[in-house]
């Protein structure tokens, strides 16, 4: 068995505007079990919320009546959006799964559908996993003594370890401006390099207390120098000479503008005059 598109099209449900019950895109998408379904659904909804969009106009709690036993039991509602979101983390190992990649994918145009795959979602997860690391750091390298107005010189000291420049030169090199931030314009490979890097660094740190700026400048330019090492090690690539991708802030509004194009074409049609 595999995924039919004119299958998904016909298993919509319709309340205003067409939607798809959760239940039904799990048999669509091979799974068996709500529970190891309802992990992939959930997976898509912090996605959705990575993109900062309401989750819940997308993902609407729901029920329906179960066809075995007759009982009304939770589910979800979802846009054709949702689907899609569901879809990219489903387990492309089934088949319905990698059909339904492409199928659902080429509804939305080449821009867009290139835009909306595995690495693309995990640039934006890592991303904001990196936000809420650097925020770690800040406060351990706080607790290692280092001043509010050291901050910058203490996480260029990783920057200097892991690229062998300073931020403003990496900047320079990949010709990002000032104003740009250089996280923003990584790959997936880079930015997990950097989270590794990071949450290393804090770790670190928690171990040494009031050490003083200096000496957590050496942690932190060290850890870099050895994520450094891996990473040459493991691909035979220096993190300065991967390519930068296209700002993730961009990739964030065009995927926001497919779910908008997207409700259009199942919103409820005009009567024609």
């Amino acid at each position: 068995m595999t995924f039919d598109i004119e299958s998904f099209e016909g298993c919509a449900r319709q309340n205003g505007v067409r939607y798809w019950l959760a239940h039904d895109l799990m048999r669509e998408l091979g799974y068996e079990s709500w529970v190891s379904f309802q992990k992939v659904v959930m997976k898509a909804q912090a996605s959705c919320a990575r993109l900062e969009m309401d989750a819940l106009s997308e993902f609407i709690p729901a029920t329906y009546v179960d066809a075995v036993d007759g009982l009304e039991k939770p589910s979800i509602r979802l846009t054709r959006f949702a689907c899609l979101l569901v879809t990219m983390h489903a387990d492309e190992r089934k088949a319905q799964v990698a059909a339904a990649k492409v199928a659902l994918a080429a509804l939305a145009n080449q821009v867009i559908a290139a835009r909306l795959s595995q690495n693309e979602l995990g640039r934006i997860e890592t991303r904001d996993d990196l936000k809420s690391a650097e925020i770690a750091l800040s406060s351990a390298a706080q607790r290692a003594g280092v001043q509010s107005h050291e901050q910058a010189l203490f996480k260029d000291a990783g920057i200097r370890g892991m690229y062998n420049r300073s931020l403003q030169d990496l900047k320079q090199m990949r010709g990002l401006t000032q104003k740009d931030t250089a996280y923003d314009f990584m790959g997936l490979t880079e930015l997990a390099g950097n989270l590794f890097r990071v949450t290393q660094t804090a770790e670190k740190l928690r171990g040494s207390p009031d050490i003083g700026l200096r000496l957590a400048q050496q942690t932190a330019k060290q850890v870099g120098q050895d994520v450094r090492r891996l990473m040459i090690q493991n691909s035979g690539v220096a993190p300065e000479a991967l390519p930068i991708e296209q700002n993730i802030k961009d990739v964030k509004k065009g995927l926001r503008n497919t779910a908008k194009e997207m409700k259009r074409l199942d919103a409820p049609k005009r009567p024609k005059k």
